[in-house]
């Protein structure tokens, strides 16, 4: 492993509230007793079974075997939940172990809507056409806060998620072409020029089968928007130069751009573009790329953030998190906070989306 913490311990290493630990110990006792499952399974890019141990667990204390592959350096959780046991824990625990709160549809929508601002920003480089002439799909839209982005610049939107709840919302409240179910079931009068997916193929079981399905779809030069959270970016604020900060349970697989990389040449796509967050954008191609082995990147780059842990004992965003605190409380001490708030407010109204 990379070093004994982490050991599985049971212990988290983020601060949980109260509904956080309750969900932590529903989840921990429906493994004890068997009644989430897991397998064991063959790396899903070179199809080897030779793996290293990184990790027993993950950032809430929850038992999670992550490995790297040694031929390909995609790290995975392996053993993983079954698909009928993720499909419980979606349905039962996900949002208030990972929110912390019942997050509201509104909410989750206004954060896909500027969401939604930034992956444009990121396209706008790399398309040949403008806005409006194009048709996006979203997979695993959800409520569709990003389709009604994109709707509003003049294209013509289409999203699909399982949620039906989140589907309804998007569809009665804000006139969203949206339908439940997964790509199989998508049913288009036009092929799209561009598919997003954005925090989706990480909580994948079978990613292969969902991007080749993608590429049956996607216009012969159209591009796909992935989006999914980068291993060589624990600079981040949230991850605090800290890899088990990066894990978390419905997370199966890792990906830094090489090895996201990989798995999409796998499926007949190629980059255009990239970076280690990792936010990407992959065309179609005849060429099937043989995968690079990231393994010894990989490793090496988690065993450097680990030196920097334990010669940095406060790092820079420690130091700022305490700044924000003092802020914070010096803010709401003269009454600037409580202003600011409703001036944002009043902001947010203003850049509703269109009905």
């Amino acid at each position: 492993m990379l070093g004994p913490r982490y050991k599985y311990d049971a212990k988290p290493i983020i601060k949980l509230n109260g509904l956080q630990m309750s969900m932590k110990k529903q989840i921990e006792s429906k493994i004890q007793q068997g009644h989430y499952k897991t397998e064991r399974v063959n790396c899903i890019i070179c199809g080897e079974g030779d793996f290293e141990q990184l990790s027993e667990k993950d950032r809430f204390g929850l038992v999670a075997s992550v490995v790297i592959c040694r031929e390909c350096g995609l790290i995975q959780t392996n053993p993983r939940l079954s698909q009928e046991s993720y499909n419980e824990f979606y349905n039962d625990e996900f949002t208030k172990l990972i929110f912390g709160r019942e997050r509201t549809t509104q909410d989750l929508f206004f954060d896909q809507y500027f969401h939604g601002q930034k992956i444009c920003k990121y396209l706008k480089g790399s398309l040949p056409k403008e806005l409006k002439d194009l048709f996006i799909l979203e997979v695993g839209c959800a409520a569709g806060g990003i389709l009604a982005y994109f709707r509003d610049l003049g294209c013509s939107v289409s999203g699909m998620d399982l949620g039906q709840e989140a589907v309804d919302f998007g569809r009665k409240k804000y006139n969203l072409d949206l339908q439940v179910g997964a790509l199989a079931d998508c049913k288009l009068n036009r092929k799209p020029d561009i598919i997003i997916m954005s925090h989706i193929l990480e909580h994948l079981l079978n990613p292969i089968q969902e991007l080749e399905r993608a590429r049956a779809l996607l216009d012969e030069k159209g591009f796909m928007y992935i989006e999914v959270p980068g291993i060589r970016n624990l600079g981040r604020a949230q991850y605090d130069l800290n890899f088990l900060h990066f894990l978390q349970i419905p997370h199966t697989d890792h990906f830094s751009l090489t090895t996201l990389t990989n798995l999409l040449n796998k499926t007949g796509f190629e980059c255009v573009r990239g970076n280690e967050m990792v936010r990407s954008i992959f065309r179609i191609t005849k060429d099937r790329v043989l995968c690079r082995n990231n393994y010894k990147a990989a490793l090496s780059y988690l065993r450097r953030m680990e030196l920097l842990r334990k010669y940095l004992p406060i790092t820079p965003f420690k130091i700022r998190y305490i700044f924000e605190v003092a802020s914070c409380w010096l803010l709401k001490r003269t009454g600037v906070y409580k202003f600011t708030r409703g001036i944002y407010r009043k902001m947010i109204k203003r850049t509703e989306p269109k009905k």
